[in-house]
């Protein structure tokens, strides 16, 4: 089943109680999860490498209103090909970053259907309960809940992705025809990058725990990142691709299954340059 913005589950939290105030077009349903609010803990040290974002922008932010998340494909790192039974791959990290207002967080629920193994998940929206256009963890308890998309199992990273997270297309420079893609890329969501911002606020690292039942999620000026070694991280190159320079898009969320602030910012893309058995960022600049 495609779960689409257009079908909401409008909810009501305060701390860990949640009260189902309607879902529209699937009927009403309730609901007394407590993991809705959930706290996921995580000791692994953050990565010391910041990455340059433009800062939130809180001038219009109302008191109660959401602080929206605003997700953000940061340009690929570590491209390099690797080539496995004749076929090559190439390989580079992918990092999705939240310049938002507010926490991009998905909690497993299984409100709505989902196919076979698989379980709906429920993004969570932040109130700005203090009116000071951030979030506070301590202040900010007031939650909405609405339909997110699907949760799956990737065996090989052992823990739980949300789906079509991400979209790697690779092009000629000036075509839009993609040579190849990865159209569903599912990521586990979770804080290991800080990125820098002009935040007042310096968030701790706080989502990281991807087992079936958690939250996952992006805490404003964290990032993701999916290093280039990680199973499927890649995309399989055609045999008769000559060697040149190619466009790498990312882009976040290309189904628009989560709400944020802006659904147009969400891609980066960079320059590459392959050989027969090489590819490297390059630094002619002839893809932006």
């Amino acid at each position: 089943m495609q779960l689409t913005r257009a079908t909401a589950i409008t909810t009501v939290s305060v701390g860990a109680s949640v009260l189902i105030v309607a879902l529209l077009g699937a009927g009403t349903l309730m609901s007394d999860d407590d993991d809705a609010g959930a706290q996921v803990s995580q000791t692994t040290e953050p990565t010391p490498t910041k990455t340059a974002l433009p800062p939130p922008d809180p001038r219009r932010v109302p008191v109660g209103a959401r602080l929206l998340p605003n997700l953000r494909s940061l340009p690929a790192e570590n491209v390099h090909l690797e080539i496995v039974d004749g076929q090559r791959r190439m390989r580079f990290a992918s990092i999705i970053a939240n310049a938002g207002l507010g926490p991009a967080e998905v909690v497993p629920d299984g409100l709505l259907p989902c196919p076979p193994g698989q379980r709906h998940a429920s993004q969570v929206l932040y109130h700005d309960v203090a009116g000071n256009a951030r979030y506070d963890q301590a202040t900010d308890v007031v939650t909405t809940t609405r339909t997110g998309g699907c949760m799956l199992d990737h065996p090989e990273h052992g823990h739980w992705h949300f789906d079509a997270m991400a979209r790697y297309t690779l092009t000629r420079p000036g075509e839009r025809s993609p040579l190849v893609a990865s159209d569903k890329v599912s990521f586990c969501l979770r804080d290991n990058r800080v990125t820098a911002t002009a935040s007042p606020v310096r968030f701790a690292q706080f989502y990281g725990d991807c087992s079936r039942d958690r939250v996952q999620g992006i805490r404003p000026g964290w990032a993701d990142v999916y290093s280039a070694d990680l199973a499927d991280q890649h995309l399989d190159l055609p045999a008769d691709l000559p060697d040149g320079l190619y466009c790498l898009h990312n882009e976040a969320d290309p189904r628009e299954l989560l709400l944020e602030t802006d659904d147009d910012d969400n891609a980066s893309v960079v320059t590459v340059r392959i050989t027969a058995t090489s590819a490297a960022l390059d630094p002619t600049d002839r893809c932006s």
